[in-house]
């Protein structure tokens, strides 16, 4: 056995993209994440579900986050540790996810009242996926991590 096998960490494969910050290439991060979750076995519905919640994530990243500044990227990190698709979407803004949002349950009769039914991604993601964290990147921007447990 070579010593590079030796150090190998278990097996954990990652895909990064950089994304402008332009409403559309959303599309590209659920692709991917569609891709690499029917790859590793995921049910149709929960296939779905994550691509839901990478729209809305990276859509967030785009619209609040990084405020449609074309010069900001969308970072999507994918990656696949054991029986889990761990996502991570994370703009370069300087706007703070306020907490009122983390932790608000949409009222259906309202939004429908309201001209913007916007509001709900948030909410949308955290039903979606098995775990959600919404947290301050390193480098200053918002990161949503949201995971996804393969169920044999």
């Amino acid at each position: 056995m070579s010593d590079d096998t030796k150090r190998s960490k278990p097996s954990e494969k990652m895909i990064e993209l950089r994304l402008p910050s332009l409403l559309g290439y959303e599309r590209v991060a659920m692709d991917a994440a569609a891709s690499l979750a029917s790859r590793m076995g995921f049910e149709t519905d929960r296939v779905s579900a994550l691509k839901t919640a990478v729209s809305e994530a990276v859509t967030n990243a785009i619209e609040h986050g990084n405020q449609h500044d074309e010069a900001m990227k969308v970072v999507v990190l994918l990656t696949v540790r054991g029986d889990e698709l761990i996502v991570s979407v994370t703009d370069q803004g300087h706007k703070t996810i306020d907490e009122a949002y983390v932790s608000r349950v949409p009222q259906i009769s309202e939004a429908m009242k309201r001209d913007d039914k916007g509001g709900w991604g948030i909410w949308l993601i955290q039903e979606l996926m098995d775990e959600v964290e919404f947290t301050t990147a390193p480098s200053g921007g918002n990161q949503v991590r949201m995971v996804i447990h393969l169920e044999r």
